[in-house]
């Protein structure tokens, strides 16, 4: 399957980076970041950041 050069930039950060790294990104964005479910937006709590929970990374949000 051939990439688009954006896409496989995108395929390269996500194998060859860490969970850490990974959360550390999440961080980073987390301003341009916003969270809908079809009546309410989202955005992410900036007193709490993006942390593990087990496996997972948890992204705590606030109501807009």
């Amino acid at each position: 399957m051939e990439y688009t050069k954006d896409f496989q930039q995108v395929m390269n950060f996500y194998r060859d980076t860490t969970p850490k790294q990974k959360q550390i990104f999440l961080n980073l964005i987390s301003d341009t970041l916003m969270f809908f479910d079809g009546e309410t937006s989202y955005n992410v709590d900036t007193e709490f950041i993006t942390n593990f929970n087990g496996i997972y990374h948890q992204i705590n949000i606030t109501k807009q």
